[in-house]
């Protein structure tokens, strides 16, 4: 029943999007900016401490946009087509992570709302795909950064793992909080 509450609630933001902005599936695909609205992903302060204690160094891809908030990191990723049949938002954009050579691009997230995941691009030195499944999503135990609580899949913690050469994260683990904030 929680679950089927969040697949609502997020295929009604993303239909609300596709009205409010007044655009068709197809218009929605051709823009780059943040004119459709944006998903606001704060990273969990305690990944936070361990990410800037391991001397990694977050920063976005373009079109998004990162910066502190608190004691960490929010960033935005732009909302580039809303798919209500499919119930899929798309974005685009992404995050950087880098600690000297070692570095992993995650971007282009796919939030499929029927099924509660978030699939993405993943390249680095350690990690290439052309989509992964990144995150799942379940409802949020920290609302005041986020409706949705993104945890990190068996591929997402291992890709980190890998590409940073530590065991610091693991399956099921929080990673963040993400709100999808149409434009309307």
């Amino acid at each position: 029943m929680r679950t089927r509450s969040w697949r609502v609630l997020v295929a009604a933001v993303a239909g609300f999007a596709l009205v409010g902005a007044g655009t068709t599936t197809a218009q929605a695909a051709t823009h780059s900016s943040f004119e459709n609205g944006d998903t606001r992903v704060v990273v969990a302060p305690e990944v936070y401490k361990l990410v800037a204690g391991a001397g990694i160094k977050p920063s976005a891809i373009k079109p998004a946009t990162a910066g502190p908030a608190g004691s960490t990191l929010a960033a935005r990723f732009p909302i580039s087509s809303i798919n209500v049949s499919k119930l899929q938002i798309s974005h685009t954009g992404g995050i950087k992570l880098a600690a000297g050579k070692a570095k992993i691009s995650l971007r282009n997230f796919k939030i499929d709302v029927n099924k509660l995941r978030v699939y993405g691009k993943v390249s680095g030195s350690k990690a290439n795909a052309k989509s992964a499944l990144l995150f799942t999503l379940e409802s949020s135990d920290r609302t005041k950064y986020g409706p949705l609580k993104l945890v990190l899949t068996k591929t997402s913690a291992g890709a980190l793992n890998a590409t940073f050469g530590v065991d610091a994260f693991a399956k099921g683990a929080t990673f963040g909080y993400a709100k999808v904030r149409p434009k309307g």
